[in-house]
Protein backbone atom coordinates (compact mmCIF):
# COMPACT_ATOMS: atom_id res chain seq x y z
CA UNK A 1 0.00 0.00 0.00
CA UNK A 2 1.18 3.52 -0.86
CA UNK A 3 2.06 4.77 2.68
CA UNK A 4 1.95 8.72 0.92
CA UNK A 5 -1.55 7.58 -0.24
CA UNK A 6 -2.73 6.22 3.03
CA UNK A 7 -0.57 8.07 5.95
CA UNK A 8 -3.04 7.06 8.07
CA UNK A 9 -4.80 3.90 9.04
CA UNK A 10 -8.40 3.72 7.29
CA UNK A 11 -11.54 2.11 8.51
CA UNK A 12 -15.16 2.00 7.20
CA UNK A 13 -17.66 0.25 8.76
CA UNK A 14 -20.76 -1.66 7.16
CA UNK A 15 -23.79 -2.74 8.46
CA UNK A 16 -27.94 -2.53 8.26
CA UNK A 17 -30.53 -1.89 10.90
CA UNK A 18 -33.39 -4.00 9.38
CA UNK A 19 -33.96 -6.78 6.83
CA UNK A 20 -31.58 -8.23 4.82
CA UNK A 21 -30.57 -5.82 2.40
CA UNK A 22 -26.84 -6.75 1.55
CA UNK A 23 -24.61 -5.68 3.80
CA UNK A 24 -21.72 -8.47 3.83
CA UNK A 25 -21.88 -8.01 0.16
CA UNK A 26 -21.45 -4.01 0.00
CA UNK A 27 -19.03 -4.60 2.85
CA UNK A 28 -16.99 -7.78 0.90
CA UNK A 29 -17.07 -6.56 -2.70
CA UNK A 30 -15.53 -2.98 -1.23
CA UNK A 31 -13.02 -4.84 0.40
CA UNK A 32 -12.12 -6.45 -2.90
CA UNK A 33 -12.33 -3.28 -5.39
CA UNK A 34 -10.62 -0.93 -3.33
CA UNK A 35 -7.43 0.70 -4.73
CA UNK A 36 -4.62 0.26 -5.54
CA UNK A 37 -4.95 -3.16 -3.31
CA UNK A 38 -7.63 -4.82 -1.48
CA UNK A 39 -8.96 -4.01 1.79
CA UNK A 40 -8.57 -6.36 4.54
CA UNK A 41 -12.49 -7.54 5.45
CA UNK A 42 -13.19 -8.46 8.74
CA UNK A 43 -16.57 -10.19 9.76
CA UNK A 44 -17.02 -8.62 12.93
CA UNK A 45 -20.87 -9.87 12.48
CA UNK A 46 -22.13 -11.25 16.50
CA UNK A 47 -25.14 -12.65 14.53
CA UNK A 48 -22.56 -15.15 13.50
CA UNK A 49 -20.24 -15.05 10.40
CA UNK A 50 -21.53 -16.42 7.14
CA UNK A 51 -17.68 -15.95 4.94
CA UNK A 52 -16.38 -19.71 5.97
CA UNK A 53 -19.49 -21.17 5.09
CA UNK A 54 -19.67 -19.48 1.45
CA UNK A 55 -16.18 -20.02 0.50
CA UNK A 56 -15.27 -23.21 1.79
CA UNK A 57 -12.72 -21.97 4.72
CA UNK A 58 -12.12 -23.62 7.76
CA UNK A 59 -13.38 -21.87 11.17
CA UNK A 60 -9.59 -20.55 11.97
CA UNK A 61 -7.86 -18.58 12.39
CA UNK A 62 -9.93 -15.75 12.34
CA UNK A 63 -12.35 -13.32 14.43
CA UNK A 64 -11.70 -15.36 17.53
CA UNK A 65 -8.03 -15.37 17.35
CA UNK A 66 -8.04 -11.65 17.06
CA UNK A 67 -10.07 -11.41 19.65
CA UNK A 68 -7.60 -13.24 22.17
CA UNK A 69 -4.76 -10.95 20.69
CA UNK A 70 -7.20 -7.94 21.86
CA UNK A 71 -8.05 -8.87 25.11
CA UNK A 72 -5.65 -7.46 27.20
CA UNK A 73 -6.03 -4.15 25.00
CA UNK A 74 -2.70 -3.24 23.65
CA UNK A 75 -2.91 -2.72 20.02
CA UNK A 76 -2.77 -5.43 17.34
CA UNK A 77 -0.76 -4.12 14.69
CA UNK A 78 -0.55 -5.92 11.82
CA UNK A 79 -3.42 -9.10 10.55
CA UNK A 80 -1.22 -12.26 8.91
CA UNK A 81 -2.24 -14.51 12.01
CA UNK A 82 -5.79 -14.12 11.26
CA UNK A 83 -6.21 -13.88 7.94
CA UNK A 84 -7.53 -16.37 5.38
CA UNK A 85 -7.98 -15.41 1.46
CA UNK A 86 -11.11 -16.40 -0.27
CA UNK A 87 -11.00 -16.64 -4.15
CA UNK A 88 -11.84 -12.76 -4.80
CA UNK A 89 -8.21 -12.36 -4.07
CA UNK A 90 -8.60 -10.60 -0.68
CA UNK A 91 -7.66 -11.24 2.89
CA UNK A 92 -10.17 -11.41 5.22
CA UNK A 93 -10.61 -12.34 9.21
CA UNK A 94 -13.39 -14.45 9.28
CA UNK A 95 -15.96 -14.73 12.04
CA UNK A 96 -17.24 -17.59 13.78
CA UNK A 97 -20.40 -19.48 12.61
CA UNK A 98 -21.50 -19.75 15.83
CA UNK A 99 -23.82 -16.68 17.17
CA UNK A 100 -22.48 -17.01 20.55
CA UNK A 101 -18.52 -16.82 19.64
CA UNK A 102 -19.27 -14.18 17.31
CA UNK A 103 -21.15 -12.22 19.95
CA UNK A 104 -18.16 -12.69 22.42
CA UNK A 105 -15.47 -12.01 20.11
CA UNK A 106 -17.36 -8.59 18.68
CA UNK A 107 -17.84 -7.72 22.33
CA UNK A 108 -14.01 -8.01 23.25
CA UNK A 109 -12.94 -6.12 20.11
CA UNK A 110 -15.70 -3.17 21.12
CA UNK A 111 -14.20 -2.97 24.39
CA UNK A 112 -11.15 -1.33 23.05
CA UNK A 113 -12.41 -0.42 19.46
CA UNK A 114 -9.46 1.80 18.10
CA UNK A 115 -6.84 -1.13 19.25
CA UNK A 116 -8.25 -3.72 18.36
CA UNK A 117 -9.23 -3.02 14.39
CA UNK A 118 -7.40 0.20 13.55
CA UNK A 119 -3.88 -1.00 13.26
CA UNK A 120 -4.56 -4.23 11.44
CA UNK A 121 -3.85 -2.79 7.89
CA UNK A 122 -3.36 0.19 6.44
CA UNK A 123 -7.59 -0.05 4.79
CA UNK A 124 -9.76 -2.07 6.88
CA UNK A 125 -13.44 -2.59 5.54
CA UNK A 126 -15.60 -3.97 8.87
CA UNK A 127 -18.87 -5.76 8.15
CA UNK A 128 -21.10 -5.55 11.42
CA UNK A 129 -23.93 -6.91 10.17
CA UNK A 130 -27.44 -6.02 11.48
CA UNK A 131 -26.98 -3.59 14.36
CA UNK A 132 -29.61 -4.42 16.45
CA UNK A 133 -30.56 -2.00 19.66
CA UNK A 134 -27.91 -3.69 22.06
CA UNK A 135 -25.45 -5.17 19.16
CA UNK A 136 -21.94 -5.22 20.40
CA UNK A 137 -20.98 -4.06 17.41
CA UNK A 138 -22.65 -0.56 17.78
CA UNK A 139 -19.16 0.15 19.24
CA UNK A 140 -16.54 -0.19 17.29
CA UNK A 141 -18.36 2.64 14.45
CA UNK A 142 -16.20 5.32 16.90
CA UNK A 143 -13.19 3.22 15.09
CA UNK A 144 -14.33 4.21 11.97
CA UNK A 145 -13.75 6.90 9.63
CA UNK A 146 -17.00 6.24 7.77
CA UNK A 147 -20.15 4.20 8.11
CA UNK A 148 -21.74 2.88 5.43
CA UNK A 149 -25.56 1.57 6.47
CA UNK A 150 -27.57 -0.39 4.15
CA UNK A 151 -31.16 -0.49 3.57
CA UNK A 152 -33.91 -1.47 1.55
CA UNK A 153 -35.78 1.91 0.22
CA UNK A 154 -39.37 0.54 1.19
CA UNK A 155 -41.20 2.87 3.36
CA UNK A 156 -40.90 0.14 6.19
CA UNK A 157 -37.19 -0.07 6.58
CA UNK A 158 -36.55 3.95 6.04
CA UNK A 159 -38.55 4.26 8.81
CA UNK A 160 -37.06 1.60 11.07
CA UNK A 161 -34.12 3.35 9.65
CA UNK A 162 -35.27 6.86 10.87
CA UNK A 163 -36.13 5.91 14.19
CA UNK A 164 -32.47 4.35 14.75
CA UNK A 165 -30.45 7.28 13.31
CA UNK A 166 -30.19 9.51 16.37
CA UNK A 167 -28.16 6.76 18.46
CA UNK A 168 -26.05 5.72 15.52
CA UNK A 169 -24.89 9.31 14.55
CA UNK A 170 -24.25 9.75 18.19
CA UNK A 171 -22.01 6.29 18.25
CA UNK A 172 -20.00 7.20 14.74
CA UNK A 173 -17.59 10.48 14.41
CA UNK A 174 -19.31 13.76 13.29
CA UNK A 175 -20.19 13.59 9.19
CA UNK A 176 -19.02 9.62 9.26
CA UNK A 177 -22.48 7.76 8.47
CA UNK A 178 -23.98 7.49 4.93
CA UNK A 179 -26.21 5.70 2.96
CA UNK A 180 -26.21 2.95 0.14
CA UNK A 181 -30.05 2.28 -1.05
CA UNK A 182 -30.16 -1.34 -2.86
CA UNK A 183 -32.93 -1.84 -5.40
CA UNK A 184 -35.02 0.24 -7.61
CA UNK A 185 -36.88 3.08 -5.82
CA UNK A 186 -39.28 6.16 -6.64
CA UNK A 187 -37.13 8.27 -3.97
CA UNK A 188 -34.33 10.85 -5.15
CA UNK A 189 -31.23 10.34 -3.19
CA UNK A 190 -32.51 14.33 -1.63
CA UNK A 191 -35.86 12.97 -0.41
CA UNK A 192 -34.36 10.14 1.68
CA UNK A 193 -31.26 12.58 2.69
CA UNK A 194 -33.76 15.22 3.56
CA UNK A 195 -35.99 12.94 5.69
CA UNK A 196 -33.69 11.12 7.19
CA UNK A 197 -30.81 13.33 7.87
CA UNK A 198 -28.29 11.48 6.63
CA UNK A 199 -26.85 11.50 2.95
CA UNK A 200 -27.10 8.73 0.38
CA UNK A 201 -23.85 7.41 -1.00
CA UNK A 202 -24.54 5.06 -3.17
CA UNK A 203 -27.71 3.07 -5.44
CA UNK A 204 -26.87 -0.67 -5.33
CA UNK A 205 -28.26 -2.22 -8.03
CA UNK A 206 -30.20 -5.47 -8.10
CA UNK A 207 -27.10 -8.19 -9.54
CA UNK A 208 -27.60 -11.66 -9.59
CA UNK A 209 -23.97 -11.88 -11.06
CA UNK A 210 -22.11 -9.80 -8.82
CA UNK A 211 -24.13 -11.02 -5.44
CA UNK A 212 -23.61 -14.47 -6.34
CA UNK A 213 -19.74 -13.67 -6.68
CA UNK A 214 -19.70 -11.94 -3.41
CA UNK A 215 -21.79 -15.13 -1.98
CA UNK A 216 -19.74 -18.08 -2.86
CA UNK A 217 -22.28 -19.47 -5.51
CA UNK A 218 -20.56 -18.18 -8.53
CA UNK A 219 -16.91 -17.59 -9.40
CA UNK A 220 -15.46 -15.69 -12.34
CA UNK A 221 -13.16 -12.68 -12.13
CA UNK A 222 -15.90 -11.07 -14.75
CA UNK A 223 -17.94 -9.73 -12.29
CA UNK A 224 -15.31 -6.95 -12.05
CA UNK A 225 -17.31 -5.75 -14.73
CA UNK A 226 -20.92 -6.06 -13.54
CA UNK A 227 -23.22 -2.84 -12.62
CA UNK A 228 -22.84 -3.77 -8.94
CA UNK A 229 -18.84 -4.37 -8.88
CA UNK A 230 -18.69 -0.34 -10.68
CA UNK A 231 -20.88 0.92 -8.04
CA UNK A 232 -19.01 -0.81 -5.18
CA UNK A 233 -15.46 0.61 -6.51
CA UNK A 234 -17.24 3.98 -7.02
CA UNK A 235 -18.07 4.04 -3.51
CA UNK A 236 -14.75 3.11 -2.09
CA UNK A 237 -13.01 5.73 -4.32
CA UNK A 238 -14.81 8.11 -2.83
CA UNK A 239 -14.41 6.92 0.76
CA UNK A 240 -10.52 5.94 0.23
CA UNK A 241 -9.56 10.28 -0.73
CA UNK A 242 -7.71 11.56 1.66
CA UNK A 243 -9.08 13.61 3.30
CA UNK A 244 -12.17 12.47 2.32
CA UNK A 245 -14.72 14.91 1.09
CA UNK A 246 -17.22 16.50 2.95
CA UNK A 247 -19.89 15.85 0.62
CA UNK A 248 -19.84 12.40 -1.58
CA UNK A 249 -21.70 12.61 -4.89
CA UNK A 250 -24.19 10.02 -5.39
CA UNK A 251 -23.17 6.72 -6.96
CA UNK A 252 -25.36 4.27 -8.87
Amino acid sequence: MNPDRYPEPLVTAVGSVSGAPGASCAALGMAALWSPRPALAVEADPGGGVLAARFGLPQGPGLARLAAAARHGAPVVGAARFVQQVPLGLNVIAGPGDAREAASAVTILAARPQAAVRHLAPVVVLDLGRLYVDSPALRLLSAADAVVLVTHPTDEHLHHLYTRLPDLHDRARPGALGLAVTGKTHYTAQEIAGQLGAPVWAYLPRDRWGAGVLTGRMTGRVWFRTRLAHTLKALAAQLSATPRPAGLRTVS
